[in-house]
């Protein structure tokens, strides 16, 4: 699927907020969670889940599966970051920063897996 730039930071939008609202998620039973604080994550995550339905839709829209592998991926990577310490990110962001200076390599010799919708 050949996404243009404005769907790509659609994209980045969902991972991000899908970032968010996890992490506001674990503040719930904390001490810090205050009533303001619990209104106004309560308030912003309401609005981030509405923007990303939106857009989600019209990106599905352009191509069903791949959407759905694209948002596979999101939650994975999203879980994934959400339970790493901090110094697996940080090792995790130098993986990331190799991949993008040697694309053929990682293409050529490591695994991704696209399932088919039936």
């Amino acid at each position: 699927m050949q996404t243009n730039p404005l769907q790509q930071e659609y994209l980045k939008s969902v991972i991000l907020s899908q970032l968010l609202l996890e992490s506001n998620e674990n503040l719930f039973f904390t001490k810090q969670y205050k009533q303001q604080i619990k209104h106004k994550i309560n308030s912003l995550n309401k609005d981030l889940e509405e923007t990303v339905r939106n857009e989600f839709k019209i990106i599905y829209n352009t191509s069903p599966e791949t959407t759905t592998n694209i948002l596979r991926s999101i939650e994975e990577i999203v879980g994934k970051l959400q339970t790493s310490s901090l110094d697996e990110l940080v090792f995790i962001n130098a993986v990331i920063d190799k991949y993008k200076e040697n694309k053929e390599w990682f293409t050529e010799y490591g695994e991704t897996e696209f399932l088919r919708l039936d």
